[in-house]
């Protein structure tokens, strides 16, 4: 004979509950910026910086998040992986009036260094605020970027390609 014991039932119950209560909550939209996703761009050596000696990357990337929150409007992570050992390299965004295919319209150094350790590997974040974007008038425009590493001579040594961004 067989008896159902009714804690079982009860936890049972619960844990049904909960995944149901999880998998609805995991298919809700996120609140990260819906105009202006994650994006991952790669790193390459530019030819300033072979003209100048700098080796090529085994990797090296931005990834660039637009949080869009209150706090934090968004986070640049960067990461260089075999470039020069024991060099410094400043991160400046070029931006381009409305798009990649616009005209020049300003370098921004952004005030991130990056200095590589023996085995020419580093890496840095830049975190923006809501209140930094409000006071540089950035809020509902449209730009290209190319995010470039700059060494303490003012080489351009790697960059990024251009990626459109659309700041909210």
């Amino acid at each position: 004979m067989h008896s159902s014991h009714p804690g079982r039932s009860i936890r049972r119950g619960l844990l049904s509950a909960a995944l149901a209560f999880l998998l609805l909550a995991s298919a809700s939209p996120a609140l990260a910026d819906q105009s202006n996703h994650t994006t991952q761009l790669p790193l390459a050596l530019t030819p300033a910086g072979e003209a100048a000696g700098y080796p090529v990357l085994r990797a090296g990337q931005v990834v660039n998040i637009h949080a869009n929150g209150p706090v934090v409007f968004a986070i640049e992570n960067y990461l260089l992986n075999g470039a020069k050992p024991m060099t410094a390299y400043a991160v400046v965004l070029d931006f381009y009036a409305g798009s990649c295919g616009g005209a020049f319209a300003f370098p921004f150094v952004n005030g991130v260094t990056l200095t590589t350790d023996a085995n020419g590997d580093a890496r840095g974040q830049a975190r923006i605020t809501p209140e930094q974007v409000t006071s540089f008038g950035l809020h509902n425009t449209d730009w290209g970027i190319v995010w470039t590493f700059v060494d303490g001579a003012g080489v351009a040594a790697y960059s990024t390609p251009c990626t459109d961004v659309h700041i909210d």
